[in-house]
């Protein structure tokens, strides 16, 4: 099958450089002069890849791309921005945009041709997900207060799983006025939740959410929060609830960062989760936030082995004593996570979660939580194939045992 590539560009001779190479090459090109014919053309045809440029005579080469971004037949396709602008707000509003690539005229052919060979070869290494007929195991994590950590252990936690187990893990972000998951993943924001939003929930099926989904590296698939606030708008609890079905068709493990409120697309994500795990800081504040919590669950019906109390010690000296939290709260804590600012900053400075860095004892932690909230199904049968992450859980944990049995 040829590989159809779009070629968007008002100047003549830049036309002819460009495809005149990719012929030679073996692609079937699709050419277009200004934006308007770009996007009748991508309308009709399901392409591969498409190159623009951004300084067209009618809709410019930002428009063109947001508009492919929202078509669910070219979400995921590359789309390579050329411009004579050299600015960094012009590349960051490019890949704003959802480009995965930004090359400044004049350009170098053979870098051209390389870069577009690299994404092709990265698209088609990325197949769908194969259907699964085991139900998700749906992990919310939630606080109703902000910055304690809900958005770093949701992360953590799902490239964790994903890394363990190896099967599609899904990591939605529910906050949708400010989620940053995408950006401490470091993946390109191609598209997010407002492209659900704008289609009615029965419209939305499982195909067309892995094309909404961004694949990161280790293996998990992201739903980004909106770029802008008011695209959270569109989003209603019946895409929530929608989204939250359909995930059993494909993944595994769902985990939900929830926002630090109780909207209605929260409530719908807490009531259809298997396990909530409920955030709070070593602070007064911080644990009145999960006394209300606690009381609303259960108002709410919700079984208490539903809800796993989480001290995350997001400060480092001082602060309430674990049996004052729990004499508060009436409810044991699960796990209390320590204090790990330094590693935080930089993780999410980087981009990268603190998960991978795996010869770290944070790294360790982690792994080792994402083990303890695994399915049981998982847990208690060993893998045929074992991936490293399972390894190094199943070593700490021997090491452990051999630890207590000589004490």
């Amino acid at each position: 099958m040829a590989t159809l590539i779009l070629i968007v560009d008002d100047n003549k001779i830049t036309r002819n450089i460009v495809s005149s190479a990719f012929v030679s090459d073996g692609y079937e090109l699709f050419i277009a002069e200004n934006g308007k014919e770009a996007l009748e053309i991508a309308s009709r045809v399901q392409l591969n890849l498409a190159i623009l440029d951004i300084g067209l005579p009618d809709i410019d080469g930002y428009q063109i791309c947001k508009t492919m971004r929202s078509d669910p037949r070219l979400a995921n396709i590359p789309i390579i921005m050329l411009t004579g602008y050299t600015d960094i707000d012009n590349r960051l509003k490019a890949f704003a945009a959802g480009a995965d690539d930004y090359i400044m005229k004049p350009f170098q052919m053979e870098e051209l041709r390389a870069r577009v060979k690299v994404h092709l070869l990265r698209a088609a290494s990325s197949p769908p997900h194969p259907k699964t007929k085991a139900r998700t195991h749906r992990i919310a994590v939630f606080s109703l207060r902000g910055g304690i950590g809900v958005s770093t252990l949701a992360v953590n936690l799902a490239v964790g799983l994903a890394q363990l187990w190896e099967p599609p893990t899904l990591l939605a972000d529910l906050a949708f006025v400010n989620g940053q998951d995408a950006l401490m993943l470091d993946v390109k924001l191609r598209n997010t939740w407002a492209d659900l939003g704008k289609i009615p929930p029965e419209e939305i099926d499982s195909e067309l959410i892995e094309r909404v989904a961004l694949r990161h590296a280790s293996g998990v698939d992201v739903l980004a929060a909106p770029r802008r606030s008011e695209e959270s708008e569109l989003i209603k609890e019946r895409h929530v609830r929608r989204v939250i079905e359909l995930a059993a068709t494909q993944y595994k493990y769902l985990v939900m960062d929830l926002p630090h409120d109780f909207s209605p697309t929260t409530l719908a994500a807490l009531e259809m989760a298997d396990v909530i795990l409920l955030l709070c800081a070593p602070d007064l504040a911080s644990v009145r936030c999960a006394s209300n919590a606690l009381n609303l669950f259960k108002d709410l019906g919700y079984p208490d082995e539903k809800i796993q109390l989480i001290l995350n010690w997001n400060i480092s000296a001082n602060g309430l004593a674990r049996k004052e939290i729990e004499k508060v709260l009436q409810k044991s804590l699960t796990v209390v996570i320590p204090h790990l600012p330094d590693s935080l900053v930089m993780a999410i400075t980087m981009g990268k979660p603190i998960i991978l860095d795996v010869e770290k004892p944070e790294a360790a932690l982690l792994e080792d939580l994402s083990y303890f909230w695994s399915k049981k199904e998982d847990k208690n049968i060993e893998p045929v194939a074992p991936t490293p992450a399972w390894q190094r859980v199943s070593e700490r944990a021997k090491r452990r045992q051999q630890e207590q049995n000589k004490s």
